[in-house]
């Protein structure tokens, strides 16, 4: 299972050099590059194409979390 950062969390992280490089400079993208090939075209460009978290939430059925521990 798949699990996705709190959008905070992401926030949080924004600073540090590199990381949107890698994870992608919008949340809705870093959902994308983390979950890429659970998710189908059709769902990843509505995702791209939300104006909120919240929305682009509820496209998918994806947990998230910052605890090591639950991701196992």
């Amino acid at each position: 299972m798949k699990y996705l950062m709190s959008y905070e969390l992401y926030l949080s992280f924004c600073n540090v050099r590199g990381f949107t490089e890698m994870n992608g400079n919008t949340y809705q993208k870093y959902i994308i590059l983390i979950l890429g090939d659970s998710l189908s075209a059709e769902i990843k460009s509505k995702i791209l194409d939300c104006q909120s978290i919240d929305e682009a939430l509820k496209l998918i059925n994806i947990p998230f979390t910052h605890n090591y521990e639950l991701s196992q």
